[in-house]
């Protein structure tokens, strides 16, 4: 299914996003492929799953080192619906991750759009909380949307902080009276520091080997302990 031929919502939502993504100048590609019903590999002409196993609609992002896959919600708020959405999107996961590096599989995430109205409601905030704490195969958000269209833009951007598209450091300038954030300094340099430890942990961890736990956890500590010092 082509991106023209989906639901408005997801349309919409995945233009926000590629405009976030832009204000941060982060890179922003369409990954069509990993909404195939087809894994990818050798085996991939026999290797499929049934319509029946898959959502209907999804729309499928890479920003930066991020891959999103974007879904959307059921319009009724029930628990048994709402788990069978998940788990058609986690097997859509399991499709894309077959398309993406070791390294690639860990920043999928998943964000599913609830219904119209659904924002405020405590039927669904349940659910979104339900969804969000299934930690299978991919880090997965929700957003339950408001009624009215004209506050969808104020909805998302309270949204979008919850995501890895946040930049709170490069708004630190507006806490300058709060004792604990004088962080002037450090937010010119915390993410530098923070994202090539965080590889640094990702590199350890993959290319373990025959290394014992304790090891590793050692290399661990030494790469913390080394932050900010090469």
């Amino acid at each position: 299914m082509s991106e023209a031929t989906m639901s408005p919502s997801l349309r919409d939502f995945a233009e926000r996003l590629r405009e976030t993504a832009r204000e941060i100048a982060l890179n922003v590609q369409d990954r069509p492929e990993l909404t195939s019903t087809v894994f990818s590999g050798e085996q991939a002409a026999s290797t499929t799953l049934s319509p029946a196993d898959l959502p209907a609609e999804s729309l499928a992002l890479g920003i930066g080192r991020y891959t999103v896959l974007i879904g959307l919600l059921p319009d009724v708020p029930t628990p048994e619906t709402v788990r069978e959405s998940l788990r058609r999107y986690r097997n859509q996961c399991v499709v894309a991750r077959s398309y993406l590096s070791a390294h690639q599989s860990l920043d999928l995430q998943m964000i599913l759009l609830g219904p119209r109205g659904s924002e405020g409601q405590d039927e669904w905030e349940a659910l979104a909380l339900m969804v969000e704490r299934d930690d299978r195969v991919a880090r997965k958000l929700a957003w339950l949307r408001p009624e009215p269209p004209q506050f969808d833009t104020q909805s998302y951007n309270v949204f979008v902080k919850r995501t890895f598209l946040a930049r709170p450091w490069n708004k630190v300038g507006e806490f300058e009276d709060v004792a604990l954030d004088q962080l002037s300094e450090t937010a010119a340099i915390g993410e530098e520091f923070l994202c090539s430890t965080t590889d640094e942990w990702e590199r350890i961890v993959l290319d373990a080997g025959d290394k014992t736990p304790d090891e590793i956890v050692a290399s661990l500590v030494k790469a913390w302990e080394m932050r900010g010092k090469e």
